[in-house]
């Protein structure tokens, strides 16, 4: 049986006449951290929104777990596990923290369950730092990145998309956010992660792919991918790319 858990077939979307993504393919593996990193404006978000139901390609293909998932909505994937975080965090508010776990585990898995004390659970996995029965408005940005986080894992997924999610962290925060997605992993949940914090993306993942203008110019292992021509020209311009080798 492959161990394939996620596979992108030559997938190419577009705005009008830009094409953000352009035939962009990979496999995850089952288990793995893999990364996805471009310079600002590559596709990346956009790749990934093609990949969770929040876009339709115009062409290519999305595979989960063998079945073709191409085009299916959001809410779909989700039941199907499929869990995403965002680049902008967000909450629902007026509701406590435990009510915006419990969201997810009622909405969003493929088996909904309204139980406290697994949105319990999963807060104290996650090391969320306030009382479950604070209220969501009053988070700050990083309050919220780990509620955020919560409440993709109560919906029981096995696939987890990141975005972004270690952007304006402290380097102490950044060390504890490193530890959890490894723990995330250790638990049988595969993760894709997109992020511009080389720190944290060269240490927890086992491969990446590097877009540029919506295609993928490189692919492999964070040691290949800081030495590969194409992905030192993409970040820094070739100018300087020269000079750096």
């Amino acid at each position: 049986m492959s161990n394939i858990i996620l596979e992108t077939k030559d997938v190419v979307k577009k705005f009008g006449g830009l094409i953000a993504v352009k035939n962009v393919s990979m496999q995850v593996k089952e288990g793995e951290i893999f990364g996805i990193i471009g310079p600002n404006g590559a596709g990346k978000t956009t790749l990934l929104n093609s990949v969770s139901g929040v876009y339709k390609p115009e062409e290519g293909q999305v595979f989960f777990k063998g079945e073709n998932i191409t085009n299916q909505g959001a809410h779909v994937l989700c039941r199907k596990g499929i869990a995403r975080t965002y680049q902008i965090v967000n909450s629902f508010p007026r509701m406590t923290v435990l009510e915006n776990v419990k969201i997810g585990s009622i909405f969003g898995s493929a088996i909904p369950q309204d139980d406290d004390a697994k949105a319990r659970e999963i807060l104290d996995f996650v090391g969320f730092p306030l009382p479950v029965d604070t209220i969501a408005g009053n988070l700050n940005t990083v309050q919220l990145k780990y509620l955020e986080l919560a409440r993709a894992l109560a919906t029981n997924g096995e696939l987890l998309l990141l975005d972004e999610v270690a952007a304006g962290l402290t380097p102490g925060e950044l060390t504890e956010f490193i530890e959890l997605i490894k723990r995330i992993r250790d638990r049988g949940i595969t993760v894709i992660t997109i992020e511009h914090v080389m720190k944290f993306i060269m240490t927890i993942c086992e491969r990446i792919i590097v877009l540029n203008y919506g295609e993928k110019i490189a692919e492999g292992t964070p040691e290949e991918i800081v030495n590969d021509k194409l992905v030192l020209e993409a970040y820094l311009g070739k100018e300087h790319a020269v000079e750096a080798e």
